[in-house]
């Protein structure tokens, strides 16, 4: 009876245990990262960035398009184009913050660029408006972040 192992080179017959033990240390530890589900620990309130994560977006005017989003451990960032005017932008989002019971902080209007700044506590939240003289949109920037 003919074996192939027996017609082996005396170095691969030492080196199958090896590769028979790393295949299953490969398997075990893939099947061991399928069954991974991280949790937050502390209860969720002092993971870095957890609060943020939570916080439940802000309201776009209506008939508005995302041009983006973006989100950091401290921060999240929407912008999106409205038809609206800059200053019926500002109303909306002083009505919005207004209501959430937010304290305006800083209120900028320069050239054609309105920028303020809303504060709850630990959060900071920046509203951007900016149009262009010849554009038919107004483009806003909401960043949410940590103080």
């Amino acid at each position: 009876m003919y074996n192939k192992f027996t017609n082996m080179p005396g170095d691969f017959k030492k080196l199958i245990p090896i590769l028979v033990v790393l295949v299953f240390a490969f398997a075990g530890s893939y099947f061991a990262f399928l069954q991974y589900n991280p949790e937050i620990q502390n209860g969720g309130g002092d993971v870095k960035g957890a609060k943020i994560s939570q916080e439940s977006e802000l309201p776009m005017p209506i008939s508005s398009e995302k041009i983006s989003s973006s989100r950091t451990l401290n921060s999240q960032q929407t912008t999106f184009q409205t038809k609206k005017s800059p200053e019926e932008v500002m109303m909306f989002y002083q009505n919005v913050f207004s209501d959430k019971n937010w304290t305006p902080e800083s209120d900028k209007r320069e050239g054609g660029i309105f920028v303020t700044t809303y504060n709850d506590q630990d959060l900071l939240a920046t509203v951007t408006i900016t149009r262009q003289p010849d554009d038919e949109y107004t483009t806003v920037s909401l960043k949410m972040s940590r103080r």
